[in-house]
């Protein structure tokens, strides 16, 4: 889904429009943007231990790029997992948010 949907009739634009914009703005630039710099920083620090086996200093940086590298990894993928198994465990959709629509003069249904 293109996040521009949500906004492709610029005259009837509505909070509830710009709302879904801005999740799926996160959802599928930002989310995976932290998760690629997370890997590109482990994947740095493994460079730097490998390359660099005389200087300790360098491969001291190297691990603790490493280290802070999977921790950022799974602390992502765990907070990831447990919004899935809570949206399972309760039946909801987690991937993009209902955001409901108020309508002036609108009926409720009895």
């Amino acid at each position: 889904m293109d996040c521009f949907e949500y906004i492709e009739n610029v005259a009837d634009v509505r909070l509830q429009h710009i709302l879904k914009y801005i999740t799926c703005i996160i959802t599928d630039s930002i989310i995976p943007l932290i998760f690629a710099l997370a890997l590109t920083m482990f994947v740095w620090g493994v460079a730097q231990f490998v390359i660099n086996p005389s200087e300790e200093a360098k491969r001291e940086k190297g691990r603790q790029f490493m280290l802070w590298g999977v921790i950022a990894l799974a602390v992502m993928v765990s907070v990831w997992g447990l919004v899935k198994i809570v949206g399972s465990t309760f039946g909801l959709e987690l991937v993009r948010p209902v955001i409901p629509v108020v309508r002036p003069g609108a009926t409720t249904p009895p």
